[in-house]
């Protein structure tokens, strides 16, 4: 039987147990008032600005950005046709043209200071007009008359490039470099005087260059590489069939070529590897078509050099771009677009040095050992791009066949080439139906033909 104590003890913590369930209870009751309360009251967001009409969104575009962009370009075009209208009529001595272009420019210079503080944009495009204006000024002061000695030019202009890069990168503005340092690829085109030495102007070109490449280390600007690109090469092969052209300059156009090979590739791909970012299909686009401007420049200059120069040109390209593509899936494992567009161009310089340096049937036979070869290593290497290459290569070869060797072919050689043809197109075909569950993965593997 419980004793007193017992009891009274059993009691005390009954009455204690019942005090904290009350407590509990009260506790509970106040935070459902609180949350009830909570979501009764009127929730009060910030009025979001209502969307402009779309005239009013264009007259903003037109009035703040594009307006003053057009301006400048307008102005520049403006002066350079003014520079050229003088040279043209002699209106005026060619030091005074000189100052006067030299006093425009300061003018776009000294507003562009003023106005820095409440118009910032519209002081960085007077800031690039400025360096434009400057660029061409000193470039026509030294090719067209003789004012300035080379080296001076060259200071100068190296000054402005140094200028314009800093700007850009501090504003953190394209257009800085859009407009000052593309701008001046302009003066070929609208300024066109007694230029003679297509070494000078190339060399004007490869320094606005310098600054792009510096450029395209700190800032992935694709607009700005794209306007460097196509200008750089349309006046290089401009330069190649100008009415200034002589032999002598073959050699440094050969060079030139290399440096602005070299110099498009490092500015295409630098920024992307320096931050270990994925090369992009538009950067391996670009490395395509430099390429190709590289190799018809090539083509161009050495056959001018000499007639056979450029022989097995196509090979050697092949031969350089297999390299590259190996050693960029070897070092740079997860740049896929890179080392496809590097195979791809090989493979496509093969096929073309084949095309070249051989005739019909044995052609036709060569590109179909080319396709097996890389079926095959598609295969053991487990390479998709590969095995789609050989696809194209085996359906060139075949339109080749029955459109173009029909009427030439013999009746032994059309025999061996269809049969040879077919023969292989089958194996790969029941090659593909053995191992697709490796080709496709595991889920063709029970899929019907």
């Amino acid at each position: 039987m419980m004793n007193a104590d017992n009891e009274k003890e059993i009691r005390e913590k009954l009455l204690k147990m019942q005090q904290e369930l009350v407590d509990c209870k009260n506790e509970i009751d106040a935070l459902k008032k609180l949350i009830n309360t909570g979501s009764q009251q009127k929730i009060y967001k910030p009025k979001q600005p209502e969307p402009l009409p779309a005239a009013n969104s264009l007259e903003n575009f037109v009035g703040l950005k594009l307006i003053h962009f057009v301006g400048i370009i307008i102005l520049f075009i403006g002066l350079s046709i003014g520079v050229k209208y003088a040279i043209d009529i002699n209106l005026i001595s060619p030091t005074v043209r000189i100052i006067l272009a030299y006093l425009a420019g300061s003018t776009l210079l000294l507003l562009s200071f003023k106005l820095r503080k409440k118009y910032e944009l519209f002081s960085l495009i007077l800031f690039s007009g400025a360096v434009a204006t400057f660029y061409f000024t000193t470039y026509g002061a030294y090719e067209y008359y003789g004012i300035i000695s080379r080296w001076l030019a060259f200071v100068v202009m190296l000054c402005l490039t140094i200028v314009a890069v800093v700007a850009a990168i501090k504003y953190n503005k394209a257009i800085i470099a859009m407009l000052g340092l593309v701008g001046a690829y302009a003066i070929p085109f609208f300024v066109r005087g007694n230029e003679s030495n297509i070494n000078n102007l190339l060399t004007y070109i490869l320094l606005i260059n310098l600054g792009v490449l510096f450029l395209s280390l700190k800032k992935y600007w694709l607009s700005l590489n794209y306007i460097a690109f196509f200008s750089s090469w349309v006046i290089y092969f401009g330069s190649l069939y100008s009415d200034n052209y002589d032999n002598k300059f073959s050699n440094s156009l050969l060079l030139f070529a290399i440096l602005y090979f070299v110099l498009f590739t490092v500015s295409t791909l630098a920024f992307k590897l320096f931050k270990k970012l994925a090369i992009a299909l538009e950067d391996a686009g670009l490395l395509s078509i430099n390429t190709v401007f590289f190799y018809f420049a090539l083509n161009i200059v050495l056959q001018r050099i000499n007639p056979s120069g450029n022989e097995n040109l196509s090979l050697y390209f092949s031969i350089g771009l297999l390299v590259a593509g190996v050693a960029s899936s070897f070092y740079l494992k997860g740049q896929q677009y890179l080392s496809s567009c590097l195979y791809t161009m090989s493979v496509i310089a093969l096929t073309c040095f084949v095309a070249l340096h051989f005739e019909g049937f044995t052609i036709t036979i060569i590109w179909v050992i080319l396709a097996i070869v890389l079926f095959v290593a598609g295969m053991v290497f487990q390479q998709k791009l590969f095995r789609i290459l050989s696809i194209f290569l085996f359906a060139i070869t075949i339109i080749k066949l029955i459109l173009f060797d029909s009427d030439s072919f013999t009746a032994v050689q059309k025999v061996i080439a269809y049969i040879f043809t077919g023969a292989v197109l089958l194996i790969v075909s029941f090659l593909y139906q053995r191992y697709k569950h490796l080709i496709f993965g595991d889920k063709e593997k029970n899929r019907d033909l």
